[in-house]
């Protein structure tokens, strides 16, 4: 690894595989999405939303690009399930939105993420005062207008959060995996 460029390690199918060998790269549609988590799709797509309209501040994304790569610096947070193979890859750093997976996990949660422990409570009280067990419940109806954009507005803290993040937890995203990035593939 150089200065340039950052080890990360991905976990992704024979499909993608044999995507980045025909055309050279692999990049996610939005129709993967749908089809893979099927009824669940609604509520990854609000976070890969956010993260779709937020991330090319940071990085362009490609033509054809419309979701992100997710990619992780420790191999074992990267998990090859079965039918799935974990790629090694040496990525130029200017190519990579770089987070806290912690952060992420909360938005796939549909959470809030607070300035500090105090914000958060703070939130989670006001909610609670509202009849809500949890910020996720405002995403499930059209009731909470104001709570969802403060939730999804808080989402932004996503970004620039590797910086004082352990290495351990840095997730990353790409707009796409390109063959001559790739150091080796192992089947899961």
């Amino acid at each position: 690894m150089t200065s340039d460029t950052i080890t990360l390690f991905t976990a992704q199918t024979q499909v993608v595989l044999d995507a980045i060998e025909r055309d050279g790269y692999s990049r996610v549609k939005w129709e993967y999405i749908r089809r893979k988590y099927a009824d669940e799709s609604w509520i990854f797509q609000q976070a890969y939303s956010f993260f779709a309209q937020n991330a090319p501040r940071y990085v362009t994304p490609p033509e054809g690009a419309e979701s992100g790569i997710w990619c992780f610096c420790d191999w074992r947070l990267a998990i090859a399930g079965t039918g799935c193979s974990l790629i090694e890859m040496e990525v130029p750093r200017d190519q990579a939105v770089l987070f806290d997976s912690r952060l992420w996990n909360r938005m796939l949660n549909l959470q809030y993420i607070g300035k500090d422990e105090a914000d958060e409570a703070a939130f989670e009280q006001r909610i609670t005062s509202m009849g809500l067990k949890s910020s996720a419940d405002a995403f499930a109806t059209a009731f909470y207008p104001a709570v969802k954009r403060e939730v999804t507005q808080s989402w932004q803290r996503l970004f620039g959060s590797a910086e004082k993040c352990p290495e351990a937890y840095i997730e990353a995203g790409l707009w796409e995996i390109r063959r001559e990035w790739i150091k080796s593939v192992r089947n899961g």
